[in-house]
């Protein structure tokens, strides 16, 4: 094997690997991402519970964050 195929396979395969991880790294911020934003989301209706709302989506909400505690 020729030493500059075999270096250009490397550099090839380095490449691949590199967009792979990168890939893989975008998909974990993405899911963090949207647990986050699920939390946001059930605070806000846990706090609109303990504003004065009474509907089931505050009260769901709420019971999740306090333990049942409603």
């Amino acid at each position: 094997m020729d030493i500059e195929e075999l270096a250009s396979k490397m550099r090839q395969r380095a490449l691949e690997i590199e967009a792979h991880e990168v890939k893989e790294a975008k998909g974990i911020q993405l899911a963090k991402q949207r647990q986050l934003d699920a939390y946001k989301k059930l605070y806000f209706n846990a706090g609109r519970w303990a504003g004065g709302a009474r509907d089931k989506i505050a009260k769901e909400a709420f019971e999740k964050i306090a333990g049942g505690a409603a």
